[in-house]
């Protein structure tokens, strides 16, 4: 193979990045390693033939005794290049459910997600030896094309996207370049940890596959490119029948779904999963729960979970999510301020306006059984759980929503549905009650919530 000279992997980086949407600011996903101080160094070098800014960010996971140490090197190298930086701190630890590399990862996505404004990219330092990767791990796992096209060059998130660029250049070719430049780099530990499946691909397995093929890993990458090709023609055909059955991340209609032929079913939830960047379900278990969905009554509840997802019915829809069990909303008074924590899922509830003093006996928790909740003060009372129902709430995200009690009496469910003595006291202080919750299936109900209540209100008038 031939070396790539600093200057050839410049211009190829501009080249992949011209095929990317223009946004208004480059951030570069910066841990310290080499793949990324490659890609950071790049954009370092193109930033002359670059409309858009370019800024660093640092996710310091708090896995490792060391994370501290990687922080200030990655912002002191930065600082040598005059880019930007940016850390955050994430919280792995109490997100006990799944395995520490996936919290991170979800929480890491979460908060790119975040980060994300209208046409920003995102950059990851992915690179052909990671695709050759993924692509051998799908396989084995027994992947069907979108499996086999690996890791997509690129995906929108939030308010903007993740891109790739450098997934056609060799890890060897971005190592060269480091040492070129004398560059140094971190190494993580874990990374010799064969008990993972891709240390154990990369240490053992890729290097008798290399002195078998030499060049193997970009031959595979090459086959990805090429499955991605017509996984992306197929998702196109896909898109153009489904509509807005594939939009929404996190809910997806039973009746549109089933009314397609039993191929097409498959296609959809395929399509769908690889959407929203989720780990491809294994074609036998998805033919297995199309059948479930098939001949489930109405009121039944088929699930399929596989590696820490989960797709379940309710009624009439099938809803998308971690595998692992909510967190359900802290119980806890609220006495101060103006935010008030309601635990990792559940996120926080807000005062907007002016500063004020808590009434007395203000108390969030899940809701309790026979609760009741009366909007206008001359109406009727309502069971709460009477109104999860009409909203469609599934029963095992319950739990994660706030109801306010106000003397040990339910003044508000969420945000959206507030009881009258709540109404009065904040329209009289001019204030608005905010729920923000963390967890993605909850803040889809809070907003389907208040467009059901946007359009109860205006029928009403």
């Amino acid at each position: 193979m031939v070396s790539e000279t600093p200057d050839s992997l410049v211009r190829a980086l501009l080249e992949r990045l011209q095929h990317l949407p223009q946004p208004r600011r480059y951030w570069v996903g910066y841990s310290g390693g080499a793949d990324s101080t490659a890609l950071l160094q790049l954009m370092h070098d193109a930033q002359s033939h670059l409309s858009a800014s370019v800024e660093a960010v640092h996710f310091n996971h708090g896995l490792q005794d060391s994370a501290e140490q990687w922080q200030a090197h990655c912002e002191a190298f930065c600082q040598s290049l005059g880019i930007p930086f940016t850390a955050f701190c994430l919280d792995i630890e109490s997100h006990v459910r799944v395995s520490p590399e996936e919290a991170a990862r979800n929480a890491r996505y979460i908060g790119i997600a975040r980060l994300l404004g209208p046409n920003d990219v995102f950059l990851t330092a992915h690179h052909a030896d990671d695709q050759a990767e993924t692509l051998l791990i799908n396989l084995v796992r027994g992947g069907g094309v979108e499996g086999l096209a690996g890791i997509p060059p690129s995906r929108s998130l939030g308010e903007g996207w993740v891109a790739r660029p450098l997934l056609d250049t060799a890890r060897d070719t971005l190592l060269d370049f480091l040492r070129s430049r004398g560059i140094e780099w971190l190494e993580d530990p874990s990374n010799t940890n064969t008990a993972f499946d891709r240390n154990y691909l990369r240490h053992r397995v890729f290097p008798l596959l290399e002195e078998r093929w030499p060049g193997v890993r970009q031959s595979m990458a090459r086959s990805a490119r090429h499955a991605r090709s017509n996984a992306d023609a197929l998702a196109d055909l896909i898109r153009e029948q489904s509509g807005a059955d594939l939009q929404d991340p996190h809910r997806m209609p039973v009746k549109a779904l089933l009314s397609l032929e039993p191929k097409r079913q498959a296609l959809v939830l395929r399509q769908w999963l690889r959407g929203h960047e989720v780990p491809m379900l294994p074609e036998a278990r998805l033919a297995e729960f199309v059948e479930q969905l098939r001949r489930a009554r109405p009121e039944a509840r088929p699930e399929v979970k596989w590696d820490d997802w989960a797709i379940r019915r309710y009624r009439d829809a099938l809803w998308l999510q971690p595998a692992h069990a909510l967190l359900p909303c802290a119980e806890t008074d609220w006495k101060t301020g103006p935010t008030l924590s309601l635990g990792d899922d559940a996120g926080h509830y807000r005062l907007e306006g002016p500063a004020v003093s808590i009434p007395a006996n203000w108390r969030v928790s899940p809701r309790r059984p026979g609760d009741r909740l009366r909007p206008d003060e001359h109406g009727p009372s309502r069971k709460i759980k009477d109104m999860f129902q009409a909203a469609g709430v599934p029963p095992w995200l319950r739990l994660g929503i706030p109801v306010l009690y106000w003397d040990d009496v339910p003044v508000a469910l969420g945000d959206w549905v507030l009881g009258h003595r709540l109404k009065r006291w904040l329209a009289e202080r001019g204030l608005e009650l905010v729920w923000i919750p963390e967890q993605p299936a909850l803040a889809h109900i809070r907003r389907d919530c208040h467009k059901r209540t946007k359009t109860h209100d205006e029928e009403n008038r």
